[in-house]
């Protein structure tokens, strides 16, 4: 019960901290260790410092306006580059503040450009990656940002909502299927908006007037242009927060009321919900005391420069207690060995902390060099002490050892190892204030199912990573700790200059000879490293031949082999060709050997940089019944790679690993389709404690490049300053059919764009997770996923009844695994209906398919639908008119074991017909747009063309009159 008791204190502590970003921290409604940094590749520019300042002074007083006076950014670091000149004003940090952080400004991502934007591949309520703002954005506040975007603090707070409380945009996009720029709601042609009452013009790209299809489709090239004097709109930040008389979300409220009907991608993630919602049930929120009424929002902003030269430090500290005894403490010295010997960078800092009942400092902070490595592998710990377990001695005891040599402790990674509960105080709970203050960051790696459940609460508060081992008895290969260590090691450098694991995984040798082909691709080659790792490595030799037949084998330099201490084979190039490498792995005796092999390599040229895998867990702590969601982005630089096998590899508390393969298709977990994010839901639990999750990503040949990848942005306001210009009296909310010129073009369906992608392959530790509350039996109890693309592919009537097609992604048994039973599809002429009380509305039953059936398809693949809509659904007509009606639609999965899924986004289907333009203004307008020579030429050659052959006609036509003589 203590243990218990112990927990549920610590749990509580860090309830925040679990829902925070990284070590943002809100204290009286102000956020603080908010982190901007700046890429080394920026140019050093003064004004790009006093702008920053000036934009989110100004944002941060515009985020207290739109949060009721709730909120604002208290305490900002600004992070400068190292090669930048160091300036008195700049305080020196021993850490590279980008890869982490909050807000980077970098180099364009081609496909946003200039657009603020937001990573933000989670669900509703789920908090994003990071803010992306270019350096032009920043730099011309007062010219080109103004005239495209207006007021760019605005758009900052547009972002930080998408960051920080994870809601989405409310804002269409032309040609977008998904979220499109219109829709039609009774034979009106409305703009999606989170409000109804945004009022402003319609045109084409070219200033004409906008086409649209029969079935009320808006052409891609239309837009809606916001009459931004408008002082009556007051929401939303998440539509287009540019128009000066917005002042806050979406609500309930009558001046900000939400528009449940448009299709916005946050009403299709966020059931609907207004945002503001959405953002009052965020814990910043919801469980915060309230803060003092007066304030000043006036950021105060650190200004750090990582110093030339800075490089990784870490401390390791080692679980020693009696429980570690044996083989486990084998097993970790190994692994550890072969971090300082084989992974740790030259010029990079390491220290050793050892604990039992009592914490020891086995070696201070050393730099990494051929002398020191030996020193401290000698330093690390051979056997167990036989005491207890003092974590958190041993965590303080590595915070002194980063100050050890006079310097902040900020920036250091501990990697903390251990397998048991911790019993010896001070407890974890205890020294979290400490470790939070000195802005460490903490790795955990759990070494067997018995680990403390207080890892994963410690990572989280400290912007850490854990990680596990599953099987501590030696039956499972240790490149799992490998790995684990290298993910650590590689965190802090550069992402230019971090080298990528290519390969990471076992194979068992079942006869003497084994082959295993390796590519490596062109943009890669420099200190590439083969490690084969086994117990029985003394029965293991190894051969490598290079693309051009070159061989690498136990002769050689580069060839070093360790059957006492670290049981490896390695082979280091310091330079090596690019290509298919053959591994020939020799195995003498007759006894199978399982051998574990990892391949890296860094970048040849950091300017021109390879596909990297970046992979994580939404959640490190479930409770059952409930499902993981796994990640994987796939990006060269910012250019997505499209089409890529990705598959997670799942080891789990009892039994083999489990495969979940990802998918990029916008229908798991991340809701966007060819962004190079792929996704998938975790359900095959066996048991409680920790789940360890390992991506591996292939390309044989089927996936592409394409240029830059796409996120949640701030639309920009072109023709800002023109907008200004117009007259207010022409503007509205709502338009005419009639208004539109009728076309037949419609938007054919297109392959994703992009190059063919070289052959290669990569491996990412996502990490780990941990289970609690799991209950062993064959009860059904994990419902099938949402339904969040649902859309009507056409409405049409005959004889007076009403049909739809339907088409949506199917989701599985268990979230997106198995195959689900029936559909549960229902309508109403009422959108709000499907969302306040859908199980009081008529089912659909089976005589109403026309084509297709009520069987769910397989997980992942697209089903159609056709219906006839039955009588007592439309004829209610509730909000439409005679000539008009709308009705929508909403579907749930349900299972064998009747658990039902969530209710689906909601389509619309459009019954009535349309009238479209034919009025002179528009014949006139549409002659404008024609250029006539290219016609009046045609004309003219034709004309000639048809004289000519008049011509020969007559004279072919005369001569034989000539000739002709009548029969006699």
């Amino acid at each position: 019960m203590q243990h218990k008791e112990e927990i549920l204190l610590f749990l509580l502590f860090i309830q925040f901290a679990l829902q925070s970003l990284a070590v943002i921290s809100l204290e009286n409604g102000g956020y603080k260790n908010i982190v901007v940094a700046i890429h080394k590749d920026v140019p050093e520019d003064e004004k790009l410092l006093t702008n920053l300042k000036e934009l989110f002074t100004k944002a941060s007083s515009y985020l207290n306006t739109t949060t009721n006076g709730q909120a604002y950014f208290k305490e900002i670091i600004i992070a400068i580059p190292s090669t930048w000149e160091n300036k008195p004003q700049y305080e020196d940090v021993l850490k590279n503040y980008f890869p982490s952080a909050d807000v980077r400004i970098d180099h364009p991502n081609p496909y946003h450009e200039n657009d603020p934007y937001t990573l933000q591949p989670g669900g509703c309520g789920e908090h994003g990656q990071y803010i992306h703002i270019t350096p032009h954005f920043v730099k011309e506040l007062h010219g080109e940002t103004a005239d495209n975007y207006g007021p760019a603090e605005r758009h900052i707070v547009h972002e930080w909502a998408h960051l920080r409380y994870g809601v989405f945009d409310e804002y269409g996009l032309p040609g977008d299927p998904n979220y499109p720029a219109f829709y039609l709601e009774n034979g009106k042609i409305v703009p999606t908006s989170c409000i109804h009452r945004i009022t402003g013009w319609i045109e084409a790209l070219d200033g004409g007037p906008c086409s649209i299809t029969a079935d009320g489709t808006v052409s891609e090239d239309c837009r809606f242009i916001p009459n931004v004097q408008n002082e009556d709109a007051k929401a939303s930040v998440m539509y287009l927060p540019y128009i000066p008389s917005i002042t806050g979300f979406c609500d309930h409220t009558a001046e900000r009321l939400h528009n449940a009907r448009a299709p916005t991608k946050h009403n299709t993630l966020c059931w609907n919900q207004p945002t503001w919602t959405v953002i009052t049930n965020h814990p910043d929120f919801s469980k915060r005391a309230k803060r003092a009424t007066f304030i000043t929002t006036k950021p105060i902003f650190r200004l750090v420069r990582a110093q030339k030269g800075t490089a990784g430090r870490y401390v390791l500290v080692l679980d020693v207690s009696g429980s570690m005894g044996g083989e486990p403490i084998k097993l970790l010295h190994r692994a550890a060995r072969r971090f300082i010997e084989d992974r740790v960078p030259d010029g990079d800092q390491l220290g050793i902390v050892s604990f039992g009942s009592k914490a020891d400092v086995l070696h201070n902070l050393t730099r990494i060099s051929n002398t020191t490595r030996s020193q401290l592998s000698k330093a690390l710990p051979t056997k167990d002490s036989g005491g207890s377990t003092a974590i958190g001695q041993g965590l303080i005891q590595a915070v002194k050892v980063l100050k050890s040599q006079g310097e902040l402790a900020e920036g250091g990674l501990i990697i903390l190892i251990t397998d048991g509960e911790e019993n010896v105080k001070p407890l974890i709970h205890k020294i979290l204030p400490m470790l939070e203050k000195e802005k460490v960051v903490v790795n955990a790696i759990a070494f067997g199912s018995k680990a403390s459940a207080k890892l994963e609460p410690l990572t989280k508060a400290t912007g850490g990573k854990g990680f596990f081992f599953a099987d501590i008895k030696g039956k499972q290969q240790t490149n799992a700790l490998d790995s684990a260590f290298l993910d650590s090691v590689t965190s802090q450098a550069d992402l230019e200059f971090q080298p990528v694991q290519i390969l990471d995984g076992t194979i068992k040798l079942n006869s003497s000879i084994t082959f295993k082909k390796i590519d490596l691709d062109k943009e890669l080659g420099k200190n590439t490293v083969f490690t084969f790792t086994s117990k029985n490595i003394e029965n293991v030799d190894i051969i490598l031949k290079s693309p051009s037949g070159q061989v690498f084998n136990s002769s050689s330099s580069e060839y070093t082999k360790d059957a006492l201490h670290k049981l490896r084979i390695a082979i280091k190039l310091s330079e090596s060709e690019t290509g298919r490498w053959t591994a020939i792995i020799r195995r003498s005796g007759s006894t199978d050997v399982a051998v574990s092999v990892s391949v890296i390599s860094e970048p040849k040229d950091p300017r021109i940089q390879p596909v990297r895998v970046r992979s994580w867990l939404s959640n490190v702590q479930l409770k059952y019944p409930a499902h993981a969601k796994v990640y994987a982005e796939v990006k060269k630089g910012y250019d997505a790679v499209i089409g890529a096998k990705v598959k997670a590899m799942i080891d789990r508390p009892l039994g083999p690993p489990v495969e979940v393969f990802l998918k990029d298709n916008g229908a798991g977990p991340d809701g966007s389709e060819n962004d190079g994010i792929y996704s998938g839901f975790f359900t095959q639990f066996n048991g409680n404690g920790r789940y360890a999750v390992v991506a591996n990503v292939l390309n044989d040949g089927d996936a592409k490049l394409k240029i830059g990848s796409k996120a949640s942005a701030a639309l920009a306001a072109t023709k800002f300053k023109n907008l200004k210009d117009r007259e207010k009296k022409n503007a509205t909310s709502t338009f005419q059919t009639s208004e539109f010129v009728l076309t037949n073009k419609t938007k054919k369906p297109t392959e994703p764009e992009g190059e063919p992608a070289d052959v290669f392959e990569r491996v990412s530790n996502a990490g780990a997770f941990r289970l609690d509350d799991f209950k062993a039996n064959d009860e059904d109890i994990i419902p099938p996923s949402r339904v969040f693309d649902l859309k009507v592919l056409s409405s049409n009537e005959l004889a007076n009844k009403k049909f739809v097609t339907l088409k949506w992604t199917s989701p599985g048994d268990d979230v997106d695994v198995g195959n689900a039973t029936s559909i549960d599809l229902r309508a109403s002429v009422i959108a709000e209906d499907l969302l306040e009380r859908f199980t009081a509305l008529e089912s659909f039953n089976k005589t109403s398919v026309v084509d297709g059936n009520f069987t769910p398809a397989p997980p992942g693949e697209m089903q159609v639908l056709s219906v006839e809509v039955p009588n007592t659904v439309w004829q209610k007509n509730s909000n439409n008119s005679a000539e008009h009606i709308d009705v929508y639609f909403a579907l749930r999965i349900i299972d064998d074991n009747n658990n039902k899924g969530n209710v689906s986004n909601i389509a619309s289907g459009h019954f009535g017909k349309l009238e479209f333009a034919s009025s002179p203004i528009f014949m006139v307008k549409a002659a404008e747009k024609i250029n006539w020579l290219p016609y009046i030429i045609g004309i003219g050659v034709a004309s000639l063309i048809a004289i000519i052959l008049i011509f020969i006609l007559t004279v072919v036509y005369c001569k034989r009159r000539k000739t002709y003589k009548p029969e006699t």
